[in-house]
């Protein structure tokens, strides 16, 4: 695979370098001759005014466009509060053309000889915010947002659907400036068409408490805005696409869109048997209960544990490698202006997942007396029905006075059938046990909250008060019936017949207020003192009967049933030192923690009672070089209590080898987190430096404790232990060269994670080591050629204080995209990845190519429509392939995979058809126009 990447790279060379090139430079200045910087400088074609390269001047107003093809142009220079210049330019036959200095006079002297009309500047910055022209990057016909991002600099798009922009990652996606189907990022990046976007602007978000006072608290949340054309802004637009392939493969989707000045309306459908779903699929982790199996040690899909002691050694992000799916999902977002004082958003999704697994998995456990061995195999079918719900009611009573009120909710209802064999072997591979068990469950689960939130200010600048009120509700409801046979091969061979109808009903509330002051000590520096309350409740009952035969009805099983209540109470008060300056802010303060936790078992007729008095400091500090580099450190402490699920002193025994039992004497853990960010990003080079640092550590923190029995039966328990370590440091570069019409990207991590684990009461330190770089080059010769190419390593050590079985482990994924349009209509697209995972000290090795292509063809009137044939896993290779080092294991697992399947779709546009004014050449995402008087 590297040859290949290597000859591909060599072949495309000389393309590069076929034709003589030279070089512009010059310098702007204004009347007096001081530099202007910063200014944008334009070079068009000077046939057909298309953008040929662009530039922007440096501090002292210099400037260079490298890699000139010998031709006619125009060239373009403005700058705010001066006339804007435009020149005719001839072309040279030199290396080098000097324009020399050159004046631009200011606004009231404008030049009308030449008028330009919509040239695109790839890139701006205003203030804070990066802002990328969509149009200059060229959307194809029928892409997505997420198509279009992976073409700007500064940004990019993982295989999951996750962007990270100036090397953070995006948490919100706005559309001119309002939520789009609540928080989640992917339902406006892989559903909004590119060709509906003008501009994109990313930037990091204040806190609703900052917008509102206007002091800068230091906390941020990158975010990233898409605004539409104007053609968009006061009409409706969509597309939809139906496909349909061998062994009955089909996929459906559909959005439209209705944007006008009073607010947006937008509807997403969606249907397929492809694995594909253009949304986050956290409810249906969430619902399953992947947490609570991942305590009781029971293998998952889709979820990769993390956390000290228990490290995923590789995902690729695919989620065709999670068994196979069948999705169907709708939805309604609306942004609505009511009045000049209120705004309103709201929406509502449901999603219906059925999901069919096989899982074959091989764990290798250490024990300080010897290993052994576990294999599992694993058929399970689920089907998750999933209803999500938002509300935003924004009121101005006055300039002065607001009133906040937010709300969201959740529902989910599943139905699980699973069966299950696994067996157990020690060192000599004699069986020491096996079981065989099937699970039929069902249940509903509910999450609500709702708050609102009043702002006042109080005459003086700075000087405000806010307060708040939080209310959270949810209930989970489950039931299942276990049907399962142990055995146990010991000096006497022993059986164990298990039918129970477990049932589980989990109820939470939470009621909170808060009240926030803040009051102006002059030179911008700012008091702010808080005090919060919360009361919460979460009260557990779980039944379990024994069956005699399925059907009848059961005797109560008092030693793995329980009634639980548990109440929490804290109060915190904080005062908070706020600096403002126009290069930095600080903020220094902290916070006293009284909290109560009461808990009953009243199976038991046990109390539980701990309370716990805790300093929480806390200090922010940003420091602003320039508008494009940036510094940012953050300190930050806080509690974690422990669930009632940890607390509470029954036996989870869903899988018989591997059962979960709480620990009602848990105690709170103390963390303290570093985190340190530096940004630097130049638009004019496309260069940026992102690096990151973060440190984790946590006093008294809670580990799952591990013992095993003679019949080798896991039991896993929550407990207490010392002090956690985590630690992680990343690089990443970007560049470009005009020269060779490249991009380039380049990054490293590297993290080390101390825990302190315990197996068969005996406490263990154990060290894991992650090494990881990646690589991505990305050459786009002309708008209709762009071939990417993709290198990850990831090299994981694991050491373990009692033994010397090291764990290591070497991936490696290379991968090529291609996209080429040709004669004017078709599209061919490519993409091939080569992983490889290699356990250096176990008997791992595989390797994995990947291939996907599809070829398309536009027509009808403005090209709105397209046909496309796709072949997906052109090879047929499994892709379900996952290994994980954690505490006292190693463990590697292969799930069933979509394999290959060919696809013809049909994508039509309903831009032109909504919108008969609209009659610029295609799609609005064509050329641009010189327009002289």
């Amino acid at each position: 695979m590297q040859k290949v990447l290597i000859l591909l790279i060599i072949g495309l060379w000389p393309w590069a370098l076929s034709s003589q090139t030279y070089q512009i430079k010059g310098r702007l200045t204004d009347e007096s001759g001081t530099g202007l910087p910063s200014a944008t400088i334009l070079l068009l074609n000077a046939r057909d005014s298309v953008m040929a390269n662009y530039a922007l001047s440096n501090t002292q107003g210099y400037f260079e466009i490298s890699n000139v093809q010998p031709r006619d142009y125009l060239i373009r220079f403005s700058y705010m509060g001066f006339a804007t210049l435009t020149l005719p330019l001839a072309s040279s036959e030199g290396a080098v053309l000097d324009l020399g200095a050159i004046t631009l006079p200011a606004e009231s002297q404008l030049l009308r000889e030449v008028v330009v009309e919509q040239e695109r500047i790839p890139m701006r910055v205003r203030n804070d915010t990066i802002e990328y022209d969509a149009l200059a990057f060229r959307p194809l016909p029928n892409e997505t947002v997420e198509d279009l991002l992976k073409r700007m600099p500064g940004i990019v798009v993982s295989a999951d659907g996750s962007v990270e922009a100036q090397g953070e990652q995006v948490r919100r996606v706005l559309v001119d400036g309002r939520e789009f189907f609540g928080r989640d990022p992917k339902m406006a990046t892989q559903n909004l068409p590119a060709d509906a976007v003008a501009r994109i602007q990313v930037f990091d978000q204040r806190s609703e408490q900052a917008q509102f006072t206007g002091i800068d608290d230091g906390q941020r949340e990158r975010t990233m805005n898409l605004e539409l054309k104007e053609d968009r802004k006061e009409a409706a637009f969509g597309n939809t696409t139906l496909g349909y392939g061998p062994d009955s493969r089909f996929q459906g989707r559909a959005n439209l869109n209705r944007f006008n000045s009073k607010g947006q309306t937008s509807l997403l459908a969606m249907g397929n048997n492809l694995n594909q779903q253009g949304f986050s699929i956290g409810e249906y982790m969430n619902f399953t209960g992947g947490s609570q199996s991942l305590a009781s040690g029971r293998g998952l899909n889709f979820q990769t544990q993390s956390g000290p002691g228990a490290i995923p050694v590789n995902f690729d992000g695919r989620a065709s490698s999670n068994g196979l799916m069948t999705s169907w999902a709708g939805g309604l977002n609306v942004n609505r202006k009511i009045s000049t004082q209120t705004e309103l958003s709201a929406s509502y999704f449901y999603n219906q997942l059925d999901h069919d697994m096989q899982r074959q998995l091989e764990r290798e456990n250490y024990l300080p007396a010897g290993n052994y061995n576990f294999d599992q195999n694993t058929l399970q079918d689920n089907q998750n029905y999933n209803h999500r719900m938002s509300l935003r009611l924004d009121h101005k009573f006055s300039e002065t006075s607001s009133l906040l009120f937010t709300s969201s909710g959740a529902f989910n209802r599943t139905h699980t059938f699973e069966q299950t064999g696994s067996q157990t072997f020690n060192l000599q591979n004699e069986m020491q046990n096996a079981s065989n068990q099937s699970v039929k469950a069902e249940g509903d689960k509910l999450d609500w909250d709702a708050s609102l939130l009043w702002r006042q200010r109080l005459g003086k600048p700075g000087r405000t008060l806010t307060a708040s009120t939080d209310f959270r509700l949810g209930s989970n409801d489950q039931q299942s019936i276990l049907n399962a046979l142990n055995q146990f091969f010991q000096q006497n061979t022993t059986e164990e017949n298990i039918l129970q109808d477990q049932q589980r009903d989990d109820q939470t509330r939470s009621l909170s207020a808060n009240i926030t002051y803040t009051e102006p000590l002059g030179n911008r520096i700012f008091l702010e003192t808080n005090y919060q309350l919360s009361l919460a409740r979460a009260e557990v009952e779980r039944k379990v009967f024994d069956l005699e035969q399925p059907g009848a009805e059961g005797s109560f099983n008092s030693l793995l049933s329980n009634h639980y209540i548990n109440d929490y109470t804290w109060n915190r008060g904080g005062v908070n030192l706020l600096v403002n300056r126009e290069k930095f802010n600080i903020t220094l303060g902290g916070a006293v923690q009284s909290s109560l936790l009461k808990g009953s078992l009243l199976s038991l007729e046990q109390d539980i009672r701990k309370e716990n008095i805790n300093v929480l400091p806390v200090a922010r500090f940003n420091y602003n070089f320039s508008n494009l580099r940036r510094l940012m450190f953050d300190y930050e402490t806080s509690v974690q209590e422990p669930t009632a699920l940890q607390l509470q002193p029954i036996i989870d025994n869903r899988d018989p080898l591997n059962v979960y039992q709480g620990n009602p004497q848990l105690r709170s853990a103390y963390r303290h987190r570093w985190q340190m960010r530096f940004n630097s990003f130049n638009p004019e080079t496309s260069f940026g430096y992102f690096g990151f640092f973060s440190a984790d550590y946590t006093t008294n923190a809670i580990a799952n404790a591990i013992s095993i029995d003679e019949n080798l039966v896991r039991t896993t328990t929550p407990l207490n232990v010392g002090n956690n370590l985590n630690v992680r440091g990343s690089v990443n570069m970007n560049f470009s060269s005009a020269r060779l019409k490249s991009r380039f990207m380049v990054g490293s991590s590297l993290t080390r994670m101390e825990s302190v684990n315990v197996l068969n009461d005996v406490s263990q330190d154990i060290v894991n080591n992650i090494l990881s770089g990646n690589f991505r080059y990305i050459f786009r010769p002309v708008d209709a050629f762009e071939l990417r190419l993709t290198a990850n390593l990831n090299n994981q050590l694991t050491r373990y204080e009692f033994s010397n079985n090291e764990q290591a482990f070497l991936n490696q994924t290379y991968s090529s995209d291609l996209n080429w349009s040709f004669l004017k209509h078709y599209r061919l697209q490519g993409g091939y990845s080569y992983q490889i995972y290699q356990g250096r000290t176990s008997q791992f090795d595989r390797k994995i190519p990947m291939l996907d292509m599809s070829l398309s063809r536009t027509f009808l009137k403005n090209n709105s429509g397209e046909l496309k044939l796709s072949v997906f896993n052109l090879l047929d290779q499994d892709l379900g392939v996952t290994q994980t080092a954690a505490t006292n294991y190693y463990e590697r697992s292969i799930t069933n995979s979509l394999g290959r399947y060919f696809l013809l779709s049909f994508t039509y546009s309903l831009n032109r058809q909504l919108n008969l004014m609209d009659r610029g050449p295609g799609g609005g995402g064509g050329g641009f126009r010189m327009m002289m008087p």
